[in-house]
């Protein structure tokens, strides 16, 4: 008799926390979010993050075959450590020791950032299925990427493949959270949107920008923008000339057949922005190039799911829905 197997997936980022527990299908059968705590991070994953796991434990028992856990920064998957994630403000956390140490029931936990992870969310169960060769693009607290080619991983030698959000575009640009300036983050973030519109703001003189100021969100921003706000106008086209040189720059490097735009905020402009990301990247690359490349938006039900599609991926396995690629 076939018994039904689960992972567990965590998405750790700057402002939530999503978990999802996936069974074989790939079917989310439990997801939760909390809020991030960002002091005290030993304590906050022995108490927060171990006990959402400790309560899929007590429930499914040993039908849970392994964590996948996702956070963004610099990390070591091997030796299960973030050395160091500026929107969560960690340091050399050895997540993966303190969470087994959380949990009731000894799991396999495999540690990856978070824009690999959701690549793997998407080519297993979102706009990457059956795309051997794509690029995800998250927008959300913060910015990131993550790849496929020819069906595999690009994670480099030291496991930092495209951690463009820190990429210091503009040596005059504003300052970056990781200490540099002018990083492409700065701009494709929701906080870089909220900073730089809340510098507008004061810059216009305008009562009722200043009004707004330091209360503003990127949804407002997005809402105004919509309503034709031109402050908010000038910073979703500034976002889609940053996004569709980006695009180039990888169009050129990794000729990916899509772009995935995935992550909160990259969600919520994708259907705005996206015919202007496209022109500035091919205004961008070699003229005599026709390669079509197409622009997907995210369709994950949670970001949680790519971080539990990391036991599968790791393991050689497939969910029992895509053993057939064609199907």
């Amino acid at each position: 008799m076939h018994r039904e197997t689960y992972t567990i997936g965590i998405d750790i980022g700057g402002t939530k926390i999503a978990f999802a527990l996936i069974d074989g299908e790939g079917v989310v059968r439990e997801d939760k979010k909390i809020p991030t705590g960002l002091s005290g991070s030993t304590e906050f994953i022995q108490n927060e993050i171990g006990k959402q796991v400790n309560i899929f434990i007590k429930k499914y028992g040993s039908s849970i075959t392994g964590i996948g856990l996702a956070t963004p920064g610099y990390i070591d998957p091997v030796a299960g450590i973030v050395k160091n994630a500026v929107n969560l403000n960690w340091k050399d956390v050895h997540v993966v020791d303190i969470l087994k140490n959380s949990i009731e029931k000894p799991l396999p936990i495999y540690l990856q950032r978070d824009t690999v992870a959701e690549t793997l969310g998407e080519y297993y169960f979102g706009a990457g299925k059956n795309c051997q060769d794509f690029v995800f693009l998250g927008i959300g607290t913060g910015f990131g990427a993550g790849a496929l080619t020819s069906g595999q991983l690009l994670t480099g030698f030291h496991n930092m493949a495209l951690e463009i959000g820190h990429l210091s575009v503009d040596e005059k640009g504003p300052q970056c959270a990781c200490g540099n300036v002018g990083c492409i983050e700065t701009i494709l973030s929701g906080k870089g949107l909220v900073n730089r519109a809340n510098e507008l703001f004061a810059a216009s003189h305008d009562p009722v920008y200043e009004k707004m100021k330091d209360s503003i969100t990127a949804r407002k921003i997005i809402s105004m923008a919509k309503a034709h706000d031109p402050i908010a106008e000038e910073l979703m086209g500034k976002m889609a000339k940053s996004l569709g040189f980006i695009c180039a720059v990888l169009k050129s490097v990794i000729d990916p057949e899509r772009f995935i735009i995935g992550g909160g905020l990259g969600k919520a402009i994708f259907n705005m922005l996206t015919d202007d990301v496209e022109k500035e990247m091919n205004a961008r690359v070699f003229k005599m190039d026709d390669r079509p490349t197409r622009f997907y938006k995210s369709s994950l039900k949670t970001s949680a799911m790519g971080a539990g599609a990391m036991v599968w991926y790791f393991n050689n396995i497939l969910p029992n829905s895509l053993n057939n690629k064609n199907e």
